[in-house]
């Protein structure tokens, strides 16, 4: 109870903040897959049930170390690949029969899947008991969207923090963006973020649609690394944003001198496609589907409903596994109630 007034009593000393101050958006598939492999915590009948017990200690800690004013659970609409796949089949084709447990827990990819199909049915009854509004639009990457809210926040002077081990929101980070990284727990900022990628964000997506994405199943120039892209190109650590035409022309110039430049020109489609699919500074989104986003930022934070979330861990005989003491830990996320 003394842990619960002590919050009570911080509130009232801090100034009132408005709903979207600052906006913790969390990609939502990215925490859950993450915690699904590597927690492996099972509940009495002998089920895993790590990427629900995960996400929501994930979601916890963050709501409790950024204190942010909002916090948006983006997660992918279902197809959400198909736009860019239809650009590059190979797009994440990598991802579709491996296993993302690799600890004996599930014989199966097929087993594997309707496991975390269940828990993750069962996450958003969790997360509908939380004050945390809940995006998924049919056909559409989370990244999209949550490239869309953070760029939205930052232009009118907000702050965004995105939550992903999915480097491509590096490309965004700026003053009011940064991206908590979860594996390292550390934030990358525009302050510390060279230290990260060894070029400037705003050069960020050019040089990932140069070098591939092996995590996205998009491959880079043969040959190319970071290293001597950098050398051949010092530009890309400045931020002065460098374009495809600067890249290709000095290519060409140089083209008999390094076999490189010639693989560059030869396969300069390819770099001009990875570009495309890569960018989220310019998201995939329709009119249609941004007002839909621009109307879950306007509308109301949801409540706090203690009971219905203690029910559920009760009835899915887990109470404990999330914290000792799950009042005080729902308490966190009284704050996202209170900001107006």
């Amino acid at each position: 109870m003394g842990d619960i007034q002590d919050l009570l009593d911080k509130l009232e000393k801090k100034p009132p903040r408005k709903r979207n101050d600052h906006v913790l958006i969390v990609d939502s598939m990215n925490t859950f897959i993450r915690s699904f492999s590597m927690v492996k915590a099972m509940n009495p009948k002998g089920h895993h049930i790590g990427g629900l017990i995960g996400f929501m200690k994930s979601l916890g800690f963050l709501v409790r170390t950024i204190e942010p004013t909002r916090v948006i659970c983006v997660f992918d609409g279902k197809g959400g690949s198909t736009n860019r796949r239809n650009m590059d089949p190979n797009y994440k084709a990598n991802r579709d029969n491996l296993k993302v447990t690799h600890w004996g827990m599930y014989d199966s990819r097929e087993e594997e899947r309707e496991s975390m199909a269940a828990q993750m049915g069962r996450l958003f009854d969790y997360l509908d008991c939380l004050p945390v509004s809940i995006v998924s639009i049919e056909k559409v990457e989370a990244d999209d969207i949550i490239s869309f809210i953070a760029q939205g926040l930052a232009g009118t002077g907000r702050k965004a923090t995105i939550v992903s081990s999915d480097k491509d929101f590096l490309q965004i980070v700026k003053p009011n963006i940064e991206v908590y990284a979860p594996i390292k727990k550390r934030t990358i900022t525009h302050e510390n973020i060279l230290e990260e990628i060894n070029v400037h964000p705003t050069n960020y997506l050019l040089t990932k649609a140069l070098l591939g994405d092996n995590s996205d199943n998009l491959r880079g120039i043969k040959g190319l690394g970071i290293k001597t892209l950098i050398k051949e190109y010092p530009e890309l650590t400045t931020s002065e944003k460098i374009d495809l035409d600067f890249i290709y022309n000095r290519a060409e110039e140089k083209l008999e001198s390094k076999k490189i430049f010639a693989r560059m020109v030869h396969d300069w489609n390819l770099v001009e496609t990875n570009y495309t699919i890569m960018n989220l500074e310019e998201t995939q989104l329709d009119e249609n589907e941004k007002t839909h986003i621009m109307d879950v930022m306007k509308g109301e934070t949801p409540g706090l409903n203690t009971g219905t979330f203690l029910y559920y861990l009760d009835k899915d005989a887990i109470e404990g596994g999330i914290t000792k003491n799950t009042e005080s830990w729902l308490e966190i996320f009284r704050p996202l109630t209170i900001s107006q």
